[in-house]
């Protein structure tokens, strides 16, 4: 073999390079160019292209040899990448992937030969960078960034969920009296009325419903009520915030993360807008997110310092607590709880496995005692079979709208009994709820094997649609260039419906600051944010979908196992949320609340026990 200094092995590694670099740019002209998808452009791009990832493939060759897990995680991540990229353009442009097609398979391909070997040299590069940084606290010194951090470490958590307040301040009397939205007037029907369904966690229900019924009644206004909610509801978040700040700079005391990572991570969430929409927000999505983070932030103390995570029975009784909150507002949120059940028995090992049987019991008896008490308290109409048929109805009705010759008259009948026909013809590709909303429950229930052959008999008949049905409605959680417009043409929704800026009846808008207001409305309704050159991938799910495939991966290559198993309950949630019925913020609100988490367990060194 040549050694990486001589010419000859220069020239190899030249070679090599010029190979990876021309199959990554055919990938990616092709990936950005829709139905042209197959030739490449003329222009003076492609030779930029060209010459910029021959020259990055080079430096990855010659700064090898490097590990073979490394080239197994960046080959992953690569495949992944190019894999989203020209799904997703198809999807974007067509509204279907052109399976038959050979570019649909052979793009991917080219990507992943061409950036695997850089990713691995980014993975060596960024591992060697920060084994050579100081993650230290150190001293203060200077500047608003230490003023800052003295203020933190006197009493992190409370001065940190103070300052978190008063940077939202402006933002909730700019939108008084908060986002009383997504559901939020059914909920509140709900209570009024006395009649409940299991659409919604009751939970959030009753809390949501009292806390808006009674400021009515004590004020005779519903914005009262609407604004204790989103106040309590602030602080509530405030406090986790600051507390997740205060476990990261923990563990920053230790040599763990550089300073600028946690008062980066306070930064972060104090005004990044993305954080006090939805803080802000009545959506159960945001309670629900707060016990996904909590979760993630205890896991991750617990695969740092197991020693001290067992000695603190309050980081125990915070682990149970964010377990079942999280498994009691939302059915994804149970049903991830249910897979952590086996990893968290193999992750305490055997000297532990007995102590975290017994909290997991205690969980789920919590769990189920709660919910069991509420059904028997509320007896609450059944929704549960249409929001756990979402894809498979969507798939009916798509077969349905563009070849409806598929189905036989035997076939039809039985269709009709669970999807009106006039029904059928609202199918709209990236949302469900038209159709959804129309399946009859009672009929399924009643003869579920009928359907259930149905379904399959079809789906044989027309696999390519099925797939497509299900990826027209998930794609905007792994392609960054989705346009989220999936609620165009609904109330106040023009071009855009990245969040739902409204304050629902019987609610009101009144804002004290409507400058501030608008900044955020157009975020929100306008289609310009997810337009911008770089800033729109800071609103992207999709595009963080990738920063963490990517940044877990490097975690895994570097044999940080435990702290990316940290993350494996926002990685569930993001395969739940792929079953959903569309694809929107609300749903991965957990990538940007878990985005400095991640950055320093990506900042963190490895621990002992890491690899165990």
């Amino acid at each position: 073999m040549e050694k990486r200094g001589t010419h000859k092995g220069k020239k190899t590694d030249i070679a090599r390079a010029a190979v990876c670099a021309f199959l990554g740019t055919t990938a990616c002209l092709g990936n950005g160019k829709g139905s042209t998808s197959w030739a490449l452009s003329n222009s003076a791009l492609s030779v930029v292209l060209f010459l910029a990832l021959s020259l990055l493939c080079f430096y990855a060759f010659r700064a090898g040899p490097f590990s073979k897990r490394k080239w197994i995680c960046a080959g992953i991540g690569a495949l992944f990448l190019g894999t989203a990229w020209q799904w997703g353009v198809q999807l974007e442009t067509w509204g279907s992937v052109s399976f038959p097609a050979k570019r649909t398979w052979l793009f991917p391909l080219f990507f992943a030969v061409c950036m695997t070997p850089v990713f691995v040299w980014a993975f060596e590069a960024l591992e060697n960078l920060l084994s050579r940084t100081d993650g230290c606290l150190g001293e203060p010194g200077k500047g608003a960034a230490a003023k800052i951090a003295r203020i933190l470490s006197a009493h992190p958590v409370l001065f940190g969920a103070l300052g978190l307040f008063l940077a939202w301040l402006p933002v909730f009397l700019a939108v008084y009296p908060g986002f009383f939205a997504y559901d939020a007037t059914d909920e509140l029907e709900q209570v009024l009325s006395g009649e409940y369904v299991t659409r919604h966690p009751l939970i959030h229900v009753l809390v949501l419903g009292k806390i808006v019924s009674l400021g009515q009644k004590l004020t005779g206004n519903y914005n009262t009520g609407i604004a204790v909610y989103v106040l309590l509801q602030t602080v509530l978040w405030a406090f986790l915030l600051s507390w997740t700040v205060s476990c990261i700079r923990d563990g920053g005391k230790k040599g763990a993360h550089p300073k600028a990572v946690w008062i980066g991570s306070w930064l972060f969430f104090a005004f990044f807008p993305v954080i006090p929409l939805f803080v802000m927000c009545t959506t159960k999505d945001s309670l629900y997110t707060a016990a996904l983070l909590a979760v993630i932030v205890l896991l991750s103390r617990m695969g740092r310092e197991p020693e001290r995570f067992w000695e603190d029975k309050r980081a125990q009784a915070g682990l149970v607590s964010a377990l079942f909150f999280m498994a009691l507002l939302r059915n994804n949120g149970f049903y991830i709880f249910l897979v952590m059940i086996p990893v968290l028995l193999i992750w305490a090992g055997r000297r532990r496995a007995g102590r975290m049987g017994i909290l997991l019991a205690l969980t789920f008896l919590c769990w189920f005692g709660v919910d069991a008490g509420f059904k028997a308290a509320l007896q609450p109409a059944s929704t549960d079979v249409q929001e756990t048929l979402t894809v498979p109805i969507q798939q009916l009705a798509r077969v349905w709208k563009n070849s409806p010759e598929t189905f036989s008259k035997e076939d039809r009948e039985a269709l009709f009994e669970i999807l009106p026909p006039d029904a059928l013809e609202y199918y709209t590709p990236k949302l469900s709820d038209p159709v959804k909303n129309t399946f009859d429950n009672e009929a399924f229930r009643k003869n579920p094997g009928r359907y259930i052959s149905l379904w399959a008999k079809t789906g044989l008949k027309a696999p390519f649609t099925y797939v497509n049905a299900w990826l027209m409605t998930s794609y905007g959680f792994w392609y960054p260039d989705t346009v989220i417009d999936v609620y165009n043409g609904v109330r106040d929704y023009v071009d855009s419906s990245w969040f739902s800026f409204e304050t629902e009846e019987p609610g009101f808008r009144n804002s004290l600051l409507p400058g501030l207001e608008e900044i955020y409305r157009r975020i929100s309704l306008e289609i310009w944010v997810q337009r911008v050159p770089v800033l729109s991938m800071l609103f992207s799910p999709g595009f963080l979908c990738w920063v963490y495939a990517l940044g877990l991966l490097y975690l895994v290559s570097c044999g940080r196992f435990k702290s990316a198993a940290a993350f494996l309950p926002l990685v569930l949630n993001w395969l739940t949320v792929l079953l959903g019925p569309t694809y929107l913020v609300r749903y991965v609100l957990i990538f940007w609340f878990a985005l400095p988490v991640l950055a320093a367990a990506a900042c963190a060194p490895k621990t002992p026990g890491d690899a165990r």
